[in-house]
Order: C-alpha cells, then structure tokens, then sequence
C-alpha cells in the first residue's frame, strides 16, 4: 500500500489475509518447508484454542509445525536447548505467561536462539529494536526479529489508513508487558508517533487525560471488568483491543461511528500469528535465498 493510501478501516481479515499470502509465497521459494516448535507451559484453554489455530495456520501454509506442553522451568530450559540446536526447526514460538515459580519468563525468553526467535522477545532483538536496526548486520541478508503483537497492531493500522498514518500520532497504549505494551511503545517511537505507555494501575485521572488526548488506543489489560469509559474517546480515535475480555463497550464505539477492533469478530490475533509466520520465513532463511 503506498504511503497515505488507506480504506479508513481497521480490518484485520484483510490484513492477515494479505500477509498469509505473503508467507505462502515465501515458504513456496524456500528450499524445504520451515519448522517450527510450538511450546506451551499449561493446558490453558486460551493457550490451548491459540496452538489449534497456529498449527491449522502452518498445514494450510506448508510450514511443519509440532507442539509440545512442557511440565516446569527446568525441562523448559532442556526442550528449548534441543531446538536450538535442531537444524530442521527454524523457529521457536512459546506461550506466555508460563507461570514457572523458578525461571521468569524474562529469562526464558533469552534461552531462545535470537534467529529462532520468531516472537521477536530476545534481549538482542528488543535491542535491534530500540535502535531500529531491521537487519542484524550492515549488509547482512538476516532480518532482526520484531514482535509480532505489536507489529500485528501497526500492520493492520497501516493497511487501512496509510504508511505515514501514525506520525505525529499520539498512541496510548494501556499495557506494559514485555510481550505488548513495551516493544508496540518502541515500535510507535520509531515511526514517529508519541507513545504514551499506561497499565491498569495507572491513576484514573491521569488515565482519563490520556485517553482524551489518544489518537490510538490499544488496551490489553487481562483484569475481567476492566472497562474504558467510551465518553472519554475521541471520535477520531482509533481503538485497538487486545485483552480478550473486552476492554472497551463495543456497542457504544459502534454507534458513535468509532474505529475499532475486539477479539471475536474482527481481532488481532490472526494478524498477529501471520507475523509470527513470517518471521520464520526469514529465520528459515528466505531472504539470502531470493
């Protein structure tokens, strides 16, 4: 889409479908069909109903997928060692939070060989980040991995108002994980937006200024009830939801005419395993071999 252009819609069916092609496309010039490790923690429906739609992903892509739920941080530690060193697994994905009482998820995130990383969530790659290095290396084939929630949020932005869209753009992000909040704040950043970063503890009045002030929110606060008053939004406001409880009143955005995305009918989510997927086409090698 060229810089300016946009439909004036937050439409992640659209999105996910183009970048989907994307990987199908790159996967078909690659030399042998990706692998891809998917770790979970815990049988938790949420997690459960997320790997189902990933390794449905991957079959209709021609990407081998296998999943494994990994009982503690120790044999976590010993199955991550294994596929790093696997030459025929391209990509590690792993489902947060693992709620291990002994490793943080932190430092399980930095067990991930950095060109595994499809999450884009090692401090190496939060580094290539910040920086805004899209490479590893001057020169170098290699892509940096870039988050791909937070990469998810801004492609389905771009796709429907333009490249140029966020500049000068104040974004409010109601999130401040390592996962979310963090890396979109950074990613905001670098395209020239102002990233305001709160999280449900964030006082209300300061909150309900932010909000007033936002010309993007999105919200991923996992609290059940957490709710944003639609009254403080601006009508402009584009508003992106995350949470999987709904942190916004979706019927009132709807008849005040307010841009926006939710978790059921028109969500993220897809985009977001898109970019997981085409990030392991580049950990797969894809670029070097154009």
């Amino acid at each position: 889409m060229s810089s300016g252009a946009g439909t004036g819609k937050l439409d992640c069916a659209e999105t996910a479908a183009h970048y989907r092609e994307l990987v199908r496309r790159n996967v078909r010039e690659l030399p042998e069909a990706p692998g891809l490790a998917i770790l979970l923690g815990s049988e938790d429906p949420g997690s459960v109903l997320y790997r189902n739609l990933l390794v449905k992903d991957c079959e209709d892509l021609g990407i081998q997928a296998h999943h494994h739920v990994v009982d503690g941080g120790m044999q976590m530690v010993k199955t991550i060692a294994r596929f790093n060193q696997d030459a025929k697994t391209h990509g590690i994905f792993i489902f947060y939070p693992l709620n291990y009482g002994e490793l943080r998820d932190d430092e399980i995130m930095d067990l991930v060989d950095p060109g595994k990383d499809i999450e884009g969530l090692h401090s190496i790659n939060i580094g290539y980040l910040t920086k805004f290095r899209k490479r590893v290396d001057a020169g170098a084939d290699r892509r940096a991995m870039v988050p791909c929630t937070g990469r998810a949020v801004l492609k389905v932005i771009k796709r429907g108002f333009g490249d140029d869209y966020l500049t000068g753009k104040t974004v409010l992000i109601i999130n401040d994980s390592l996962r979310i909040g963090r890396p979109l704040s950074a990613m905001s950043a670098n395209l020239k937006a102002t990233p305001i970063l709160c999280h449900q503890h964030t006082d209300k009045a300061h909150l309900e200024t932010f909000v007033k002030l936002a010309d993007v929110i999105v919200s991923a606060v996992p609290v059940k009830g957490y709710r944003l008053p639609t009254e403080w939004i601006k009508d402009e406001t584009l508003c992106i939801d995350l949470s999987h409880e709904g942190n916004f009143d979706f019927d009132a955005l709807i008849a005040r005419g307010i841009a926006h995305t939710n978790t059921t009918r028109n969500s993220v989510g897809k985009v977001t395993r898109a970019m997981a997927l085409l990030n392991l086409t580049y950990a797969a090698g894809w670029e070097s071999g154009r």
